[in-house]
């Protein structure tokens, strides 16, 4: 795992900074400009034969469309698996949030100072825990949405099930990379300019997906079975043959 090329990566192409302008324009509008960032990096990482980052297809709104179809499939995937994991976790959130809450706005003493400090280190913890858990078993299913181009396709439980297995150390360090580094990025946007935080977005969505490239690497090298890529990830179709 390369953990440092998956962000210096991003600036190798000669015109990132026109990238990150047109990619940033998308973050604006809701839900479907994070979905065509993605399905424009899925396009890079998956859709083509050469892996230099100094030729990374460059952002093009003709292809808005594409972009669109392509990134829709992962999003759904994420989101329903998303919203699956963490209806059981309310059960927990819910309650110690309120008692927090309660703790803090009441003066209980030195007594309830602790109590309330503790409450708030496990709430944090349990934060952590979730989050970790989540992108272990997020990972691989929008590996697979990407790859595969379906919705249903997309959940298979056997595959699920060796991927983490067999990448499950790595995909816990690469999400504790991703998100040191969306802080780091965000906060030089949040310096540069105010609204650069959105601009960061990209290349932090640069910087998962090619994590994600290296983990599915990471499992088809120690035995994990290959996806089938979906033609639809091609800008030309393949020659039929003769």
């Amino acid at each position: 795992m390369n953990y440092a090329a998956s962000v210096s990566d991003y600036f190798k192409s000669p015109k990132w900074m026109m990238n990150t302008l047109l990619g940033g324009v998308c973050v604006f509008i809701p839900v479907i400009g994070a979905i065509v960032i993605k399905g424009w990096l899925i396009s890079g990482f998956w859709g083509r034969d050469d892996e230099r980052p100094e030729t990374f297809p460059d952002f093009d709104f003709n292809k808005f469309g594409k972009y669109l179809e392509r990134g829709l499939w992962p999003f759904l995937v994420s989101l329903v698996s998303s919203l699956v994991m963490t209806m059981p976790a309310c059960v927990i959130i819910v309650p110690l949030t309120m008692i927090f809450t309660l703790l803090g706005s009441q003066d209980h003493g030195s007594v309830g100072g602790c109590a309330a400090a503790f409450l708030f280190v496990v709430l944090m913890v349990f934060y952590l825990l979730l989050f970790v858990g989540m992108m272990v078993v997020l990972t691989p299913l929008t590996v697979r949405a990407s790859l595969i181009q379906d919705f249903a396709q997309s959940f298979n439980f056997a595959f699920l099930k060796r991927f983490v297995a067999l990448t499950w150390k790595e995909t816990v360090i690469a999400s504790l990379f991703l998100f040191a580094a969306s802080l780091l990025l965000g906060t030089i946007g949040l310096i540069l300019l105010c609204i650069g935080v959105y601009f960061a977005t990209v290349p932090i969505y640069f910087c998962w997906i090619h994590l994600h490239k290296q983990l599915y690497r990471l499992y088809l090298s120690r035995g994990g079975e290959a996806v089938p890529i979906s033609p639809k990830l091609h800008d030309i179709a393949p020659a039929s043959p003769a």
